[in-house]
């Protein structure tokens, strides 16, 4: 962390546990710059966007271990007292299962609701209603994080309690296991325990403190906790949901929620409930990242190894509380080291390769709208090398090699990612990235390729609102987000 504070990020939160202790809770550099205010891990709040979501299916794992939530029922069952339907667009219904794994359907729009002012936060139930997605795909196709989808779930585990989200959270995980400091609540209640730590944007080589924002769809990104909070909640999961005398989950529903739920492809991360799986599929880590305009954060769970590792930041760079998260599973030996792949004893490797070759575009980010820059900034270039071996290219220069193991299916050289493409008739349908499990890349026709120029840039910002939380994979995407963040605050504000 020392390397970092003060060049990556001005303050950061760091929780490791081993079994149902935590062997590190600390805080790091500066809650405030301005202020010159320390992170104190037990009392300094982080804003953890995306992980909030563990807490979200982990409620919904309660109604189902009740008898008051079936994880393959129509959800629309569920809905009856409210103003939110989910249109019967296919023959399936739209389940908790599939909510839980992204797998729904819905159109991506990435934005949670993010609003500037904390007047305009509204009931889940009216957001989620007036900002329905549609259905675009048949549940259980593909994967394509939905925040929306997110909500929907904790929406439901209200209806089915008969209760607020943020109020049953409350009674039934932050206070069972002492999370004092948590909360989904937008804006955070005055009198909520600790104190929120600032966002932070980088400006001329500083860090400079952000207004913040609020997150109305909040089942999926407005979780609130400090270091401490978040070391408890890890260890009821190492636990099978328990830790000490405080049982959250029954051990069965633990595992349960721990294991597969939707299988991308068997090379591949797949979804377990909630969690996607993380580096290498054998090693058994499972993750979840988070993000909000001017936060980050990572979680991950090495059950083997029985560790869970949490770091966030109050502020949103390139390279984010993953690559600590990283450097300890690598330091600790959580998973195998990367191996030299073995190339494929098939013939025809140079034919498969051309047959991949082309543009492809994520599915979990916006094909219209003024946010579809974000798909454009994403696009994968996937070309021939030689022997039969691929080379991918993104917008922003990462250049990587892979090597052909199995038949369309690359091992990255020098690394733990996996390529695996899935064909008909001789034609890419998907291309699944190990370390992409919130889409898949879907090949983009011919005539819609182009390079993204200023003027394509130009033309998406110049129309741009709040909008990203709880998606933290593209790198390129965060850095246009933190370059428009102050632009876009101001236009709403005068709005």
């Amino acid at each position: 962390m020392a390397k970092r504070i003060g060049t990556t990020t001005p303050g950061a939160a760091v929780a490791i546990v081993s079994g149902d202790r935590p062997v590190l809770t600390k805080g790091y550099g500066a809650a405030d710059v301005d202020a010159d205010v320390p992170v104190r891990a037990d009392e300094t709040v982080f804003r953890v966007g995306s992980v909030g979501k563990l807490a979200t299916y982990t409620a919904v794992m309660q109604g189902v271990e009740r008898g008051v939530l079936d994880l393959d029922a129509d959800v629309n069952s569920y809905l009856g007292d409210s103003a939110v339907t989910v249109p019967d667009t296919y023959d399936e219904p739209v389940t908790l299962r599939y909510l839980g794994t992204h797998t729904a359907g819905f159109e991506s729009t990435l934005d949670p609701d993010i609003v500037a002012d904390p007047a305009a936060v509204d009931s889940l139930g009216t957001v989620l209603s007036e900002q329905q997605r549609s259905r675009i795909c048949p549940p259980g196709e593909l994967v394509g994080y939905s925040n929306y989808g997110a909500a929907l779930a904790g929406h439901v585990v209200a209806q089915a309690h008969e209760t607020t989200f943020e109020e049953y959270v409350q009674s039934e995980l932050f206070g069972p296991l002492g999370m004092t400091h948590s909360t989904f609540a937008q804006p955070i209640p005055d009198d909520q325990p600790g104190n929120l730590a600032t966002p932070h944007v980088r400006d001329d080589g500083a860090f400079t403190p952000a207004d913040d924002v609020y997150i109305n769809m909040r089942p999926a990104g407005s979780l609130s906790a400090t270091a401490t909070d978040m070391a408890s909640f890890i260890s009821a999961h190492l636990g099978n949901g328990a830790v000490g005398d405080v049982r959250i989950l029954d051990a069965e529903t633990a595992e349960t929620m721990h294991s597969r739920h939707h299988v991308r492809h068997p090379a591949v991360t797949n979804w377990r409930y909630g969690f996607h799986e993380y580096g290498n599929p054998d090693a058994n880590c499972i993750a979840h990242s988070g993000a909000t305009i001017n936060f980050t954060s990572y979680l991950l769970l090495a059950p083997d190894h029985d560790v869970g590792v949490f770091v966030a930041y109050n502020s949103n760079p390139s390279d984010g509380p993953k690559a600590v998260v990283d450097e300890i599973v690598a330091e600790y030996d959580l998973q195998p080291e990367p191996a030299t792949p073995t190339p494929t004893s098939r013939p025809g490797s140079p034919e498969r390769a051309e047959t991949v070759a082309g543009e492809y575009s994520l599915s979990s980010l916006p094909q219209s709208g003024p946010l579809q820059v974000a798909d454009r900034l994403a696009h994968l270039t996937v070309e021939p090398a030689t022997d039969g071996r691929l080379q991918t290219r993104t917008l922003e220069g990462d250049t990587r090699k892979w090597v052909e193991t199995e038949p369309y299916v690359y091992e990255e050289v020098g690394g733990q990612d996996v390529l695996a493409f899935e064909l008909t008739d001789g034609d890419v349908d998907v291309l699944n990235m190990s370390s992409e499990p919130t889409g898949v890349y879907q090949p983009v026709p011919f005539q819609e390729r182009q390079l993204v120029t200023g003027a394509v840039l130009g033309t998406a910002v110049s129309g741009f609102g709040l909008s990203l939380v709880g998606w933290a994979g593209q790198s390129a995407w965060r850095r246009l987000t933190q370059n428009v963040t102050q632009d876009t605050q101001r236009m709403e504000n005068e709005a």
